[in-house]
């Protein structure tokens, strides 16, 4: 989730089974240490501890930068494990295209660096990692521990909307979520994800991000998914992130190009729901307690029969 908050760790990942060297030579293993940061996370409604959890079980400490809030998010994020080290912060007013968040991210990242670890897990307060793909994602981490130009890991990603039932093809289907901590990269736009500094390339206008196969050996992938669910919301929680995100996006702008940007980058999730795709396959186990809160959104048809989904895919492709 780019417009979400992030998580941070530092890891010596544990013994794995395969006979792989990179998994069972201990002398191979990478360090990690993960990243991140968030404020106000409970009047968001994002799983934090769900997130930091899931990754938990790779890791031997977490660095989480979190803003001064104006509800218990600090309270939770010291509840979660004794492992967790908070930095606090003060969010800069920086009110456009969310660069605050990865101004706060990269204060995050820092502190990642400072540990010495190889690899910086960057996990955001709404996305959480599917146990079973644990394995992969160390034994990748091993595997590119010692090639010094592969500068990120990319994950899968999957986004729900409205409920755990439903995800929207749509968005974005992959980002960087590891990263090496050599100094070279930094969190870009509004945290979306690592870029290398001061690429001089051509792709993306120059930045460098990390979720490009065009970046030549730079990126791998992880063999990790990311199950991201900051859009599964009640309809006020939904109100609350909106009207965060027009503060940090567009909080200079006048009313009419705020509604205008709104309009492009966020649409309207009801009325696109009946088009969007049925998720049936199983969730991260850490998320089991909230399906019972959250009750499938609506019953529709299926979308190959309604009219809008083809429209949707004539002007976008399908995805998914």
């Amino acid at each position: 989730g780019s417009t979400t908050c992030a998580i941070a760790l530092t890891v010596s990942l544990p013994a794995m089974t395969r006979a792989d060297d990179h998994i069972s030579n201990p002398l191979k293993r990478a360090t990690v240490c993960g990243f991140s940061f968030g404020r106000n996370l409970s009047k968001l409604g994002y799983p934090v501890e769900d997130a930091v959890r899931s990754v938990l079980p790779l890791c031997d400490q977490f660095v989480f930068a979190v803003g001064a809030s104006e509800d218990d998010t600090r309270q939770r994020v010291e509840s979660i494990d004794p492992k967790v080290r908070i930095i606090d912060t003060i969010w800069p007013d920086v009110r456009e295209d969310g660069k605050v968040l990865a101004i706060e991210a990269n204060k995050a990242l820092a502190a990642a660096q400072a540990t010495g670890c190889t690899w910086g897990f960057y996990i955001q307060a709404d996305e959480v990692v599917h146990e079973d793909d644990h394995p992969a994602i160390a034994a990748a981490m091993n595997r590119w521990r010692d090639e010094a130009q592969v500068k990120g890991l990319l994950f899968r990603f999957l986004h729900f909307v409205i409920d755990y039932e439903t995800i929207d093809p749509w968005m974005y289907h992959k980002a960087s979520r590891i990263v090496r901590l050599d100094g070279a990269c930094e969190i870009v736009g509004d945290a979306c994800g690592p870029a290398i500094k001061d690429y001089t390339g051509k792709v993306n206008r120059g930045n460098g991000y990390l979720d490009k196969h065009h970046l030549g050996g730079h990126v791998r992938w992880s063999g990790g998914r990311i199950f991201h669910y900051g859009w599964v919301k009640t309809p006020e929680q939904l109100n609350e992130k909106v009207a965060m995100i027009e503060n940090l996006w567009w909080g200079t702008l006048d009313a009419t190009e705020i509604q205008r940007r709104k309009k492009r980058k966020l649409g309207n999730f009801s009325e696109r729901y009946p088009i969007l795709k049925k998720y049936r396959a199983g969730h991260p186990r850490w998320m089991t307690s909230h399906f019972s809160t959250r009750p499938p959104h609506a019953r529709i048809i299926n979308r190959w029969l309604n009219p809008r989904f083809w429209l949707e895919a004539f002007r976008h492709g399908y995805q998914g």
